[in-house]
């Protein structure tokens, strides 16, 4: 082969592994800040994870230990100036839902329900279905793959769901985005290129299937914070107050660890209250517990959530202030009928000729009272 020849082969070998390395692999965060990878640290961990196939990434969730050491390595905050209905909202950030980014020919939503769901069913022929079973059978989205039913274990509620593919029905599981959009967004992604804004929408990482309600209950939640508002209203905030977390206590422990795992796999900044909720929950798992907060870290919640909204702090104030007047009011009344009955007191001992002493009038006084129009 004639030099022009080779070069023109290896260039195209390039090309297609850089091709392939966009498609199959998320790039980091535009800092590009990679750290050395040691033995069990949070940076081998998330080496492993950029080494993992793509379907496979949501395996590759970070351990308690390595989810505490990548929580104190994230980079800063960095909130967006406005909100993102200004370029188009989910469309116009993050591309079409559920886009084919592997190229496998299947769009994300079937591929995590395949992966999440028991049972799942990709026929809908009688009975349950394998993958090859129903392999060229399917809907347009996922015509090797589509899932017509299952049943979800949820993570968030603890509950068993049926699913069924269908207008009506398929809503009640939902993918949901374990770091929201609207909160990637807010606290980093408005500053990404589009194909890092694509892979993350679509990462197995930041998916999982869980119960509808549940997951319009989260919205755009992050652990202590939530975007809220519009910049056309005046009303846009990246840091609301509010919070979520899955009723399912059994699994705060491994949605604090997957959080933690996006963030760390796209460098993502945290607001301080959802740092310090993850510590708090993840400190607890390192330790063996659950994630559970204490009693003082819900306090904490309440008071940042009231002190954070004015029209909530406005609120609360005014039924002190009620609660204050009717605490007011009461102890007048009482002290009133407390007079009053001093007062009755007083005067019967004085219809009785007693004084409020105990002892008996002088004997003069006492006929002179007896005597009528005698002053």
């Amino acid at each position: 082969m004639s030099f022009p020849g080779r070069f023109l082969t290896r260039l195209g070998v390039i090309g297609a592994l850089g091709l392939w390395g966009t498609v199959a692999m998320p790039p980091v965060h535009a800092d590009g800040v990679f750290r050395e990878a040691t033995e069990d640290s949070a940076a081998a961990e998330l080496a492993a994870l950029h080494q993992a196939p793509w379907d496979q990434r949501g395996d590759y969730i970070l351990s308690p230990k390595a989810s505490l050491e990548e929580l104190s390595e994230l980079p800063d905050d960095v909130p967006a100036s406005r909100s993102w209905g200004e370029g188009g909202s989910r469309t116009g950030w993050f591309g079409e839902a559920w886009t084919d980014v592997d190229g496998d020919g299947c769009d994300t939503r079937n591929e995590i329900l395949a992966r999440d769901l028991n049972d799942a069913d990709f026929s809908r022929a009688d009975g349950v279905q394998n993958r090859e079973e129903g392999h060229g059978r399917g809907a347009g989205v996922c015509p090797d793959a589509t899932v017509w039913a299952g049943t979800l274990q949820d993570p968030y509620t603890g509950k068993k769901i049926a699913f069924k593919r269908g207008q009506d029905t398929s809503a009640a599981v939902q993918i949901d985005h374990v770091v929201p959009l609207n909160y990637l967004y807010a606290h980093g992604a408005w500053q990404w290129d589009e194909r890092t804004r694509l892979l993350a929408a679509n990462d197995p990482l930041n998916l999982i299937a869980v119960d509808g309600e549940a997951n319009q209950a989260k919205g755009a939640c992050g652990p202590a914070t939530c975007p809220v508002g519009s910049t056309d209203t005046g009303s846009w905030s990246p840091t609301g107050a509010g919070g979520w977390w899955p009723d399912n206590a059994s699994y705060r422990c491994t949605y604090a660890q997957r959080f933690v795992s996006v963030a760390g796999a796209y460098r993502l900044g945290l607001p301080q209250a959802d740092k310090d909720a993850l510590r708090s929950a993840l400190t607890d798992c390192a330790a063996g517990g659950n994630g559970a907060p204490s009693t003082m870290e819900r306090t904490t919640q309440v008071l940042r959530t009231v002190t954070t909204e004015p029209a909530l702090a406005l609120l609360v104030a005014a039924g002190l202030m009620l609660i204050g007047l009717g605490v007011l009011a009461r102890s007048r009344r009482l002290l009133g009928r407390g007079r009053r009955r001093r007062r009755a007191s007083a005067a019967r001992l004085r219809r009785w000729g007693l004084r409020a002493s105990g002892k008996r009038p002088h004997r003069s006084r006492r006929r002179a009272r007896l005597r009528p129009g005698r002053r």
